[in-house]
């Protein structure tokens, strides 16, 4: 190669690395020098905050380890409007989020009682005022939040402002451009109107903007870097089963009514909490430890920097702790067969059948399945709830627990224990069933059994246990008034009716007739009452928890249990048993053993020599039952009532079921058969998943 052109290449090589140079040194001092002090000023302003962040609620499993109840991670977007800028930065970053919001067809929280498109109206009967009416009768006006937020802006309004005044007046306020659409201007005040609501303290919540947003919407919105939109990722809960609903409850948000309870245990502002069922009453069980964390911004919102608090005074981490585990005594399997049997016949019973709840509690008061129909799948309750509540079946009502229904023949067991017990009949003792029982000759209209008034025949002579198996009125007349309203009450508490069954979720009490229960409600007692409270009439309400409870307490020789659902907590992580639930009976009663056997043996009749017998007869086990007919008014067909235990030597189980107005309790025994089948059927195969220190039945 010529020398020359050697040195020339050279040179030009050196030129352009020389060029360079110069102009990285350019950079420097243009980033170092002329704008150094704005860079350092941007990169040392950070905005320190602290957030508590709620622990992940604690599982719920069924009695085998199944899991009914769990979390799963979701995202939500809030709102920081103090990062947004001016007022007019801030409109057109929440106008550029609504749109978002249409091209990913979500929906956001919007509680402006006005309709979203012109023309405006409104979307409540009073948006201003809401008059409630007290148990007095008076009426009381209180103003809507609606009515709070204007007289708190001093918007200028009318007296009565039509829709299209309150969406101009806050369009006024909020500063909305007159280019923006009066949709866009409506969105758009809907969701200041929101954020407004807390900044002015009228509700004391935290706006959630939208929640479980999916990644797509996640994805364009960062790229959009909308100042002051924040996402954060939470968890919400799952459910791993369509059953159970009225026993494992919702989750929701902290309500501007009970947030003062919250505020004083510790619970963040947008927490989340139980509002009904065991979500409910385990919520401090579920919930776990919130933790606190440090979180540093810069200027323009974004995130430098997260770290959990370190406690000044004990120098540790205040991480968030998970909430315990817990197990229930439910088995949800069969949860789920007497949810679908339930659903399958009660519709068909009657023409006016479409209400029921079934209960099954072992001998110590653990609930095996607890069912109201109709129900609901708890995954869908908040997208279906305005359906739900409008129903006139009122599927969110547990019926189970809730439901008040005269007892019937059902009740007639507590009678015979009771005069057995004081000795005013004996088990061999027959008494004449007369057809009428004219023990009060004055009686205009003399009470008869069902038998002479629907066949016009009597049960002759009967003992205890064929009384229970004729379910003979004239019997039970007659023994009642034996055995007396004060004794008859006694016994009928001993056995835990009228009163909670200490379930640990809501449930009704429900009444016993006699003196007081009549004095409550302004009604006279006779002595001739006592007969119609001895076949369960009369002012008697229980619910089919206490007439499962009941039997319960019945077979298993007298020890009266309170019911419960808890089997056991495990702690966060699975690795130990932090409490076992072990049963303790409230009450044990004694019962005579050839007393109990004599009640009994009637119950072994109706079960294999009555007309429901052919629904029992081709169980693998023997049963014992009690149906029950409650009259509720001559122009509707009777609550069918039915008690029922088994295995018939060695009971484990027992069950009642109710159907609002499906006629007699016979034809409630094909539903206790099919469930009798699977129990007794599985119990010795049951599919019990692997879980590690998990308690087995």
């Amino acid at each position: 190669m010529d020398t020359k052109q050697f040195h020339a290449r050279s040179q030009v090589v050196l030129l352009a690395l020389a060029a360079i140079l110069l102009a990285f040194i350019g950079v420097l001092y243009n980033l170092q020098v002329v704008n150094g002090a704005k860079y350092l000023e941007q990169s040392t302003r950070k905005i320190a905050n602290t957030e508590t962040v709620q622990a992940a609620r604690g599982e719920i499993l069924d009695r085998y380890g199944r899991v009914l109840v769990t979390n799963r991670a979701s995202y939500q977007v809030s709102l920081n409007t103090a990062l947004m800028g001016t007022t007019q930065q801030r409109n057109e970053t929440i106008l550029k989020l609504l749109q978002l919001c249409r091209e990913q067809d979500m929906t956001w929280g919007d509680s402006l009682p006005v309709t979203a498109q012109p023309p405006f109206r409104y979307t409540v009967k009073s948006p201003f005022e809401t008059v409630r009416t007290g148990e007095d009768g008076t009426e009381t006006v209180s103003p809507t939040t609606l009515s709070r937020l204007c007289t708190t802006l001093r918007l200028k309004l009318s007296d009565q402002p039509t829709a299209q005044e309150l969406v101009d007046a806050l369009r006024t306020y909020f500063e909305v451009d007159e280019t923006v659409s009066a949709a866009e201007g409506r969105a758009l005040v809907g969701v200041l109107y929101e954020v407004t609501l807390r900044s002015k303290d009228i509700l004391r919540t935290a706006y959630t903007f939208a929640e479980d947003v999916d990644i797509d919407f996640i994805t364009v919105a960062k790229e959009r870097s909308l100042r002051g939109v924040e996402i954060d990722t939470v968890t919400v809960r799952e459910y791993k089963t369509s059953y159970a609903a009225h026993v494992l409850g919702q989750v929701g948000s902290i309500t501007a009514e009970n947030w003062d309870y919250y505020r004083e245990r510790g619970y963040p502002m947008n927490g989340t909490v139980g509002v009904d069922g065991l979500e409910f009453a385990f919520e401090d069980l579920l919930r776990g430890t919130s933790g606190v964390k440090d979180v540093e911004l810069n200027q323009n919102g974004k995130v430098v920097s997260e770290s959990w608090h370190v406690d000044p005074e004990t120098g540790l981490e205040q991480a968030a702790q998970p909430g315990g585990n817990l197990m229930l005594t439910l088995d949800i399997n069969l949860q789920e067969v007497v949810e679908q049997a339930l659903d399958r016949h009660v519709p068909g019973m009657t023409e006016e059948s479409e209400k029921a709840a079934c209960v099954i509690t072992d001998m110590t008061g653990g609930v095996l399945a607890l069912a109201s129909y109709p129900s609901y799948d708890p995954a869908t309750y908040r997208r279906d709830y305005n359906t739900l509540a409008s129903d006139p079946r009122r599927p969110l009502f547990n019926r189970a627990l809730q439901g008040l229904y005269a007892p019937g023949s059902t009740f007639k067991m507590v009678v015979a224990a009771g005069a057995l017990e004081e000795g005013v009949i004996t088990r061999k003792e027959k008494i004449l069933d007369t057809g009428r029982y004219t023990h009060y000759d004055r009686i205009q209209d003399q009470p008869m059994c069902w038998y002479f008034r629907q066949y016009g025949n009597t049960h002759g002579y009967v003992n205890v246990s064929e009384a229970i198996r004729d379910s003979c009125n004239v019997f039970f007349y007659e023994t009642g008034l034996r055995l007396g309203i004060t004794k008859m009450d006694e016994y009928a508490a001993l056995f835990g009716l009228g009163e909670k069954t200490g379930l640990e979720l809501y449930e009704e009490a429900g009444e016993v007739a006699g003196p007081d229960t009549s004095a409550k409600h302004d009604q006279p007692w006779y002595e001739g009452d006592t007969m119609y409270a001895a076949i369960g009439q009369g002012n008697t309400q229980l619910t089919p928890i206490q007439l499962c409870n009941y039997v319960a307490t019945l077979v298993n020789g007298g020890s009266h249990y309170p019911t419960h659902l808890l089997k056991a907590v495990k702690s966060s992580d699975y690795a130990q048993v932090v409490e076992e639930y072990r049963p303790v009976a409230r009450d044990e009663i004694g019962l005579d053993s050839d007393n109990i056997a004599a009640v009994k043996e009637g119950m072994w009749m109706v079960a294999n020599e009555g007309s429901a017998a052919r629904y029992f007869r081709d169980l693998p086990v023997e049963v014992g039952a009690k149906t029950g007919t409650a009259q509720v008014s001559r122009n509707s067909e009777a609550h069918a009532i039915f008690v029922a235990f088994a295995p018939y030597e060695n009971p484990e189980i027992a069950i009642s079921i109710v159907v609002e107005h499906g006629g007699s309790g016979t034809s409630v025994a094909e539903i206790a058969g099919e469930i009798f089948s699977y129990y007794f059927s599985t119990r010795d195969a049951m599919d019990t998943p692997a879980v590690e220190n998990t308690l087995i039945r």
